[in-house]
């Protein structure tokens, strides 16, 4: 009697990759910042929603999307990533950003602690969810 060999599954692994998250998340600061509605739609999941302090409201996709025809980011830094695992598909990503944009004529500056759950689907993570805390 033969023994039949398990094939290998020559589909990519699934293995967290920290670097890969905070390169989406850089790529997605980018976007915002080149005003690239396109890049920006296509990092975001379809799902995503948001909610910054100050607001009453959850923001979704749509809203992220629009806000960089209202909010010219300048210039930005980003520091202290972590990524955990809270899922095979799903990561929790919190950093530091020090930013200073314009808004209304208004130039303003922010210190925020972000965190977001990305989620991978296919072969790409997606961010499902952004919360902006204001360090004081």
């Amino acid at each position: 009697m033969r023994r039949r060999r398990k094939r290998r599954s020559r589909q990519p692994s699934l293995e967290l990759c920290p670097a890969q998250l905070e390169a989406r998340v850089r790529k997605l600061w980018e976007a915002f910042k080149n005003k690239d509605k396109a890049s920006l739609s296509a990092i975001l999941d379809g799902g995503f929603r948001q909610f910054e302090e100050g607001l009453s409201a959850f923001g979704d996709k749509k809203t992220e999307v629009n806000a960089v025809d209202d909010f010219e980011l300048i210039r930005y830094a980003l520091s202290d990533f972590t990524v955990k695992s809270i899922g095979p598909n799903a990561a929790l990503v919190t950093y530091i950003a020090q930013y200073e944009g314009k808004s209304g004529g208004e130039t303003t500056k922010g210190h925020s602690v972000f965190g977001e759950v990305w989620i991978r689907s296919g072969n790409e993570w997606k961010d499902l969810y952004m919360q902006e805390t204001y360090v004081k």
